[in-house]
Order: structure tokens, then C-alpha cells, then sequence
């Protein structure tokens, strides 16, 4: 107060004294024994251990995972010192924890609709039939993710689990038909391929409507590699509903072409 006092009694200005009394002036001047050192001001740990994270947001049109792939190459080349370790948190860290949900009840799911096919159809040829049906519309989802650059996200296992579904239902149609079809005649070949014929159109056009509702989810950097699944599954997939079912049909039952 009393420097401030004395500035107000002498000739300066208030320009001239605001000027002054913001001058920096080394802190040794009015310390003894004083010095300055960085700290970190925020010490992050995660389950005791001392953290430093690091984190940035993808630009428009690229997905996390996509930013992911490429910034792993970069990171695996960096020589870590010992007793430091690496860890991916965020998105990768939500899928990881979604994909330990699912897991954990996907056995109870895939029980329930065993015992639902079986309980459908009273017999254990025609569920067999539908499962061993779903492992083929792999050959559909993965060209189609290599061929547009999708990663194997979180979202496009989930768009995996719906096409399930979808190929699932499409058999039992076909297979309910197949039945219909053998009481109204006594050739199995004829009631097979009757029934083939007669539920391409509903099956397609069922694809069709579900493939055409994925189109505008192409682009987009977030569900785009689910609708790349789908999509490409469901090709696939009512490629097999429509020729793999009935074949496996006929070999379970011994259908055997009518001379």
C-alpha cells in the first residue's frame, strides 16, 4: 500500500501506472531461499497405478476404429521403458465390455432358439438345417467388409446377430412350405421344388426391403460396417435360403428325383 501511495504522489499518469504496477519482476527479488519447479497439477491414476492419457477425435468420415487401425502401427513401434505398458481406452474399451455382455448371454440365446426350432417342428433334421445354414453367410460379410474397408467393429457384430435372425426366419418359411406342400402331393421331390418356387419372390423381396433401409447407413462412419454386414449377408443369405436349404433338405430326408 505504501508503493501504491507513493506512485498516486508523484507525476505518473494512470496509463503510466498501470504499466508499473504490472511490470514482472523476478520472484528472487522479493524471496530468499524461493525457487520454482513444474509439477503435474492433476496426478490420473486407474486402479492404483499412475496414468497419462492421451486422446483425440476422428474427422468427419472416419470411424474410430478405422482411426484406430491406422494410429496401432504408430504406437507398436514406440519403445516403451520398463514397467510402462499401453492400454486402449474409449470406444475400444466400450467395445471390449459389450462384447463380454454379449458373449456371456449369446449360449442362453442360441439354446432358446434351439429349443424353439425344435419345439416348431417336432424334429431335430429341420433345426439342424437352419444352423448349419447360418456359418454360410460368412462368405458374404467378410468380402463385403474387405471390399469397402469396414473393420470388424462392435456394430458390425451386432448387425452379424440380427442377420441371423433374418436367414433364420427366411428358413422356416421355406421349411414350413416344404411341409405344406408335401401333404398336398406324394412326389417329396415335386412338394420341394414347388415350395422353393413358390417362396423365392416373398423371400427376395423381404431382403430386398431390409437391404434397401441399410443403403443410407452406408456412408455413415459409425454404422456403416453394420450395414455393410447385413447388406452383404443378406445377399448371400437368400442366395442359401432359396438352394442350400432345399439340398440339405433333400439329403437329411432322402428325396430322391421322380424318374
Amino acid at each position: 500500500m505504501n508503493t501504491i501511495m507513493g506512485l498516486f504522489n508523484g507525476s505518473l499518469s494512470t496509463d503510466e501506472l498501470i504499466n508499473e504496477t504490472l511490470t514482472a519482476v523476478p520472484l528472487s527479488s522479493v524471496t530468499n531461499g524461493v525457487k520454482l519447479d513444474w509439477e503435474e497439477p492433476v496426478v490420473r491414476r486407474l486402479n492404483g497405478k499412475r496414468v497419462i492419457q492421451a486422446q483425440c477425435d476422428p474427422v468427419d468420415g472416419i470411424s474410430p476404429a478405422q482411426l484406430q487401425n491406422e494410429l496401432n502401427e504408430l504406437v507398436e513401434k514406440m519403445v516403451i521403458p520398463t514397467g510402462y505398458s499401453i492400454e486402449w481406452v474409449g470406444e475400444s474399451e466400450l467395445k471390449r465390455d459389450g462384447l463380454k455382455g454379449i458373449l456371456s448371454y449369446l449360449p442362453l440365446a442360441v439354446a432358446i432358439i434351439i429349443l424353439i426350432l425344435l419345439l416348431l417342428f417336432n424334429d431335430y433334421r429341420r433345426p439342424l438345417i437352419i444352423i448349419l445354414c447360418l456359418p454360410m453367410t460368412v462368405i458374404g460379410i467378410i468380402p463385403g467388409l474387405l471390399i469397402t474397408g469396414q473393420p470388424f467393429s462392435f456394430i458390425a457384430i451386432v448387425g452379424v446377430i440380427g442377420l441371423s435372425g433374418m436367414i433364420i426366419k427366411n428358413a422356416i418359411v421355406l421349411l414350413d412350405e416344404i411341409e405344406i406342400r408335401l401333404k398336398e402331393t406324394d412326389s417329396a421331390y415335386k412338394a420341394v421344388v414347388e415350395a422353393t418356387v413358390s417362396r423365392i419372390r416373398p423371400v427376395v423381396m423381404a431382403s430386398l426391403t431390409t437391404i434397401l433401409g441399410m443403403v443410407p447407413l452406408l456412408m455413415d462412419p459409425m454404422y456403416g460396417s453394420m450395414a455393410v454386414a447385413i447388406i452383404a449377408g443378406l445377399l448371400v443369405g437368400t442366395l442359401i435360403t432359396l438352394v442350400f436349404v432345399p439340398i440339405l433338405y433333400s439329403s437329411f430326408y432322402k428325396v430322391k428325383i421322380d424318374s
